[in-house]
Parts: C-alpha cells; sequence; structure tokens
C-alpha cells in the first residue's frame, strides 16, 4: 500500500475516469506502445481501491483483475520505471499467480501515471510471455505517454469543472437574477484565486514545473476571462458574438508581451448560444496566446488579428499573425502540445474543423463549422 494511500485514492476520484467507456484516444495510445516495444500486451492501468482497472489494453481482453496479484500495485511504489525482466527470478513475482500459471507473465514494464503532487494513479505498462529488455527508445516511449495520459486527464477533469460551473451558473440564474449576480462574482473570484495560486506556485517552482505551472495558470486566468465577458454580455441563453469577442479580445490582450499587439478583431453580428460563445471564447484565447508564445521569438514585434465572420449555424473563425510561421512538418491533428490538443477538443466539440496556413510571415488557424 502506498504511504499517502487516502490522499492517492482521492486524487484519483478527482478525474472521475473509472469504469469509464473506453475512448479512442487512450485506446490509441496503448496500440502504439504495444506495437513500439514488441509486446503482445499494453495496458493503461489505474490503481482503485481492492482492484486495478484498465482505460484501455491491448492483449488482455478485460477491464479489471483483483488487486493481490497486481504487479503495477508493486510500480506505483517505485520512482519513474518499474521494470522486472524476468517474474520468474523476481522473489517479489515468482510465485505470482500470474506468472506460475495462465498467462505466464514473464516480462513487465512500466512508467507512472503521477499526479503533479507526486501522487501515482497507475501506470503506462508493457508485458511478455517471455523475458526480455527494452532498448532506450522503448523506455524514452514509455515515459512520454505516461506524459500524454496525464495531459488529458488533466485536461478532461478541467473541461468538466469548466462545465459543471457553468451548469450551476445558469441554474442560479434561472432560480434568481440576483444569485446568478452573485454566483458570478463567486466564480470569478475562485477562477482568479485559482491562477494566483499558480502563479505563486510557479515562481517557487523549478523550470519544468514552471512551465507546466504557467500554462495551467493561463488557461485558468482564460476561462476566467471567457466566463466574465461571456457574463457581461447580459445573458447566459443567447449572446451577441461580435460584442463579446471583441471584450474578450480587449481583455486577453492585456497580457500580451510589449512587442506583440492587437491589430484587429472583426466579427459579423452574430447571436448564438452560450455553450458555443463559451467554447470559441477558449479556443480564441488558446490561440492568441500560442502566437505570443511561439510567433514572436526574440521580442520581434508582430501583431495578431481575430476574424469571426458568418452566422449560428455557419462561420468560421480566424486567428492570424504576422510572427515566424509554424514548423515545416506542423500539423495539429497530430500534434501533442496541450494547447492544440485543447482547441481540437472544442472544434470537435462545436462540430468544426481545424485548418492552418503558414509561410515565414505570416499564420492563419482557422475553425470552421459548415
Amino acid at each position: 500500500m502506498h504511504g499517502a494511500e487516502a490522499q492517492r485514492l482521492a486524487a484519483l476520484r478527482r478525474y472521475d475516469i473509472l469504469d469509464t467507456p473506453r475512448e479512442k484516444e487512450f485506446d490509441d495510445i496503448v496500440a502504439i506502445v504495444s506495437a513500439i516495444c514488441d509486446t503482445p500486451i499494453s495496458v493503461i492501468n489505474l490503481i482503485d481501491e481492492g482492484r486495478q482497472w484498465f482505460k484501455a489494453e491491448v492483449g488482455l481482453g478485460v477491464r479489471e483483475t483483483p488487486l493481490p496479484a497486481s504487479i503495477c500495485a508493486h510500480a506505483i511504489l517505485q520512482k519513474d520505471l518499474f521494470i522486472v525482466p524476468d517474474t520468474l527470478k523476481d522473489p517479489r513475482f515468482a510465485d505470482n499467480p500470474l506468472v506460475t500459471g495462465d498467462p505466464r507473465l514473464r516480462f513487465y514494464a512500466s512508467a507512472l501515471l503521477e499526479t503533479s503532487e507526486g501522487l501515482p494513479l497507475g501506470t503506462i505498462c508493457v508485458l511478455d510471455y517471455k523475458p526480455r529488455v527494452l532498448n532506450d527508445n522503448q523506455t524514452g516511449l514509455l515515459r512520454v505517454m505516461a506524459s500524454q495520459i496525464m495531459k488529458l486527464l488533466e485536461s478532461r477533469r478541467l473541461m468538466a469543472a469548466e462545465h459543471v460551473a457553468r451548469q450551476r451558473a445558469e441554474e442560479l440564474l434561472k432560480e434568481n437574477a440576483v444569485l446568478a449576480r452573485e454566483a458570478d462574482h463567486r466564480v470569478t473570484n475562485s477562477l482568479t484565486l485559482v491562477s494566483s495560486v499558480l502563479s505563486m506556485q510557479a515562481r517557487r517552482a523549478d523550470l519544468t514545473a514552471r512551465a507546466e505551472l504557467e500554462d495551467a495558470q493561463r488557461r485558468v486566468h482564460a476561462i476566467a476571462t471567457v466566463h466574465r465577458q461571456l457574463h457581461g454580455t447580459g445573458s447566459l441563453a443567447e449572446v451577441e458574438l461580435d460584442v463579446f469577442l471583441k471584450r474578450l479580445c480587449d481583455s486577453v490582450s492585456e497580457n500580451a508581451p510589449a512587442h506583440v499587439s492587437l491589430l484587429t478583431v472583426e466579427a459579423d453580428k452574430a447571436l448564438v448560444p452560450s455553450e458555443t460563445a463559451s467554447a470559441l471564447g477558449l479556443i480564441v484565447a488558446e490561440l492568441m496566446a500560442n502566437s505570443y508564445k511561439h510567433a514572436f521569438p526574440n521580442n520581434r514585434q508582430g501583431t495578431i488579428a481575430i476574424k469571426f465572420s458568418g452566422n449560428a449555424a455557419r462561420w468560421t473563425l480566424s486567428a492570424i499573425d504576422d510572427g515566424v510561421g509554424l514548423p515545416a512538418d506542423f500539423d495539429p491533428a497530430t500534434s501533442n502540445g496541450l494547447g492544440m490538443r485543447v482547441i481540437a477538443s472544442l472544434a470537435k466539440r462545436l462540430g468544426a474543423v481545424l485548418t492552418t496556413e503558414s509561410s515565414p510571415s505570416r499564420t492563419i488557424f482557422r475553425v470552421a463549422r459548415a
């Protein structure tokens, strides 16, 4: 049992992932890991109380097994990678029923799925029926995939929290306008507080953790900004998108680097559902932040323009910058960056398609629903 088992289980519950249906994003990960590591079995494994549950698996055909025979239960007590080249030669597993009997597992390797607080939730692991070793590329892949799985889980958690907060705010608005304004104030203050705490933690963290905390702080700030501007339009049912986007962009641009400016915000008059406005607002905030971070290195002067054309049914949203352009091999559909995954997820929710155009002096991100 882990030394902080109660806290570990509480952290696992916060992600609300246990007993959810299979999802392509996670299934793709185990398929890739199994293929590259050349193992018949690959599993995204979460250690629950009394059981290990599999979010995705290749080669097992089950979704959970009892905990007493779990090798992964030992893995979460280790740091970084946990590799057992031959289970029969390891006294911890030599009498394990999964080793001595079917399916006669002889090799195990895993990387931790660990929260930012250092609490292990489970592993991404590979298993084989014969003793073996992994090469450096394969062990590196396990580490990278463990990081990507945690980013997926964290993105789901943040989006679910934002959705719950929005639903609660809308319910309060229906009950009483005064209560709704108070709820809006509290949600905004809460998000601002979270943003401030993340900012303080970032200042005390090492460089790697600081970058991740600053990204998290920026996203929470973006959600707070979208929330504040959305409520500022005066309606939670339908939103005048042209007014909303101009206010939102003005607010986001307040945090722009000194060498980057917001050139224009052009938007057709369109009345859209608040959920659409919220998603578009978060997309705009992410695209502007990506441009601030990547398009203008070494204090390069530049501008960003935001354009929206269309109506509630069919529309195109564009973010245009005159920065250094995208890498030649950049593909938004395969990008591993959390920001692009968030944008792609929001676009999918809206039934829209994300495309890009880029040259050394101009980049356009388009999200369009036909």
